[in-house]
């Protein structure tokens, strides 16, 4: 191969697809930027995400906040580039403008942000993680870990997971003291910035992991901080710290609606229930690929007795368990453990199963944990709710699964072990606040058999949840677009940029606009109907799916 063909192909894939190109063209016709704004001192922040979908949502959010705080946008990368490979890839990426950095610059951004670790960071780093060791006992003392009155363990410990694909944290090895060290180093690297430059917004692509820390600096310091998706826009405070959360106010936001919304959502939230009970795959759940509700393929699953019998449904140990906050354990592998310690005590009969879209490394992980308790049954992770429920399962235990309202939809008991799942503003499950309170439902099942279920109150649940905040704030029907695309991941692909394009109006850009600036102004936590200056009806929803 010659010199010729060696730069064609590193330089090919810097040129930005045609689907890329036509949406910065857009992106440069729609939000130009007066010269003035480079000159500005004040700067609103937004993370650089491959999540091309998202794009669309930033753009009007950047230039709303970049007007309602007369500041201009600064792209960063959320983490240090690891190595001189790394970093030699993106001062090439940066000085050719390549996607998606153009991306940003094309509706707005003035600078791309790169921190890293200066010797001063490192020794401040260092000075941090020699005083917080000693006091990291247990892996909650980490959960827990503030740093000048900033909480950040949490961060930290779900990065670790993902990161180094571990069910749980080993205090003692020197990979996670290693990795709390660079974790502190990011976290002094942030304060820094935010200490030396006048930073009047941040939006961050995740509420969990070190990419959300420097939302927590923004939030300490009350400078208004989002999390914006093209189905989403969180308002993140320290009272709501985390997107997605809202259903702590479901209750009150549903009592507050017209009675004939409230009758039209609760049918269709039926209806929609049903759908998933059907078999149906990717009903309000466009990520999902296969059914937990299919038909019963297999020969019976439950062994005939007399005793209890509990069904375990896993998480994958890996992914953000600290997604809505902390959990009544640190992670699902000590949850799961746990469980395991109190079969001995117990004459249960035991079943465990796995979600059928389970990770890679999750099922490993159980066939370990069964092998060590075996009192446990695994069930094919294909086995269908409705076979395992018909053969008479007493009591499902989750710590925020969606099995919670699945299951209290068919009459079964379910005991979320979380005061901040999802259901926890309903008593149609029990919520385990302690371990001790944990311990005593387990242990004496008498209060949990006791539990009547409001199947009216599972509805409204899925109403709040699924139905009332719409998916539709940029699209006309997102689910649909979904389709098009190919399933969820197409969103994340260039083809989203074109999708977006075929259906952009000046009607529809003034709305989204008046739509963000309202939200933003009114400092709420997520966009809602209240901001669109439309009327929720159930139809609009487009329930034809």
């Amino acid at each position: 191969m010659n010199v010729v063909n060696k730069i064609g192909d590193f330089v090919a894939p810097l040129r930005p697809p045609p689907a890329v190109r036509r949406f910065m063209d857009h992106n440069r016709r729609v939000f130009p930027q007066p010269a003035v704004v480079k000159a500005r001192e004040r700067v609103v922040l937004f993370e650089i995400t491959q999540f091309r979908s998202a794009h669309i949502a930033y753009s009007y959010l950047a230039n709303v906040l970049e007007q309602e705080h007369d500041a201009r946008l600064i792209g960063y990368v959320p983490e240090f580039l690891a190595g001189r490979r790394q970093e030699l890839s993106h001062a090439v990426r940066r000085f050719v403008g390549t996607d998606p950095i153009n991306v940003f610059r094309s509706f707005g951004a003035s600078e791309i942000l790169v921190l890293s670790a200066t010797d001063a960071i490192k020794e401040r780093a260092q000075a941090l993680h020699a005083e917080v060791m000693p006091a990291l006992r247990s892996n909650r003392d980490v959960e827990l870990l503030t740093v000048d009155g900033i909480l950040i363990g949490d961060l930290i410990y779900d990065s670790y997971l993902m990161r180094l694909r571990r069910p749980t944290i080993d205090l003692h090895s020197r990979e996670f003291q290693g990795f709390l060290l660079q974790s502190l180093e990011l976290f002094v690297a942030w304060q820094l910035y935010f200490e030396t430059h006048d930073v009047r917004a941040v939006s961050v692509s995740h509420c969990v992991y070190n990419v959300a820390l420097p939302l927590r600096i923004a939030v300490s310091r009350d400078i208004p901080a989002y999390q914006a998706t093209v189905t989403h826009l969180y308002r993140l405070t320290e009272r709501n710290l985390f997107a997605y959360n809202d259903f702590f106010y479901f209750p009150e936001r549903f009592a507050a609606l017209p009675r004939e919304v409230q009758d039209a959502g609760l049918a269709e939230a039926e209806r929609r229930i049903a759908r998933r009970f059907s078999g149906e795959v990717g009903v309000d759940m466009s990520y999902s690929t296969k059914s937990a509700f299919g038909k019963s393929t297999h020969a019976r699953l439950l062994r005939p007795s007399s005793r209890k019998k509990l069904l375990v449904a896993t998480h994958c140990f890996f992914d953000s368990p600290h997604s809505y906050g902390n959990n009544t354990f640190p992670d699902f592998f000590e949850w799961l453990y746990f469980l395991g310690e109190i079969s001995k005590e117990t004459d249960y009969d035991w079943y465990i199963k796995t979600h059928p879209d389970f990770l890679p490394g999750t099922k490993e992980i159980i066939d370990t944990f069964v092998a060590k308790y075996p009192k446990f049954t695994l069930l094919p992770s294909d086995a269908s709710h409705h076979q395992i429920v018909a053969e008479g399962i007493d009591v499902a235990l989750t710590v925020y699964g969606t099995i919670a309202f699945e299951y209290a939809a068919l009459g079964v008991p379910v005991i979320n072990a979380s005061p901040n799942n999802p259901h926890i503003a309903y008593d149609f499950n029990l919520h385990a606040r302690t371990i001790e309170e944990y311990r005593s439902l387990l242990l004496d099942l008498g209060r949990v058999s006791r539990l009547k279920i409001d199947r009216r109150k599972v509805d409204e649940y899925y109403f709040m949840r699924h139905i009332f905040n719409t998916d539709n704030i940029f699209f006309e029907h997102y689910d649909r677009m979904i389709h098009k695309l190919g399933g969820y991941y197409g969103q994340f692909e260039p083809g989203v940029y074109d999708a977006w394009l075929a259906e952009w109006t000046p009607h529809r850009h003034r709305a989204i606009v008046e739509s963000l600036t309202s939200f933003v102004r009114s400092g709420d936590f997520r966009l809602d109907v209240r901001h669109t200056g439309g009327e929720f009806r159930v139809s609009s929803k487009g329930t034809e799916q």
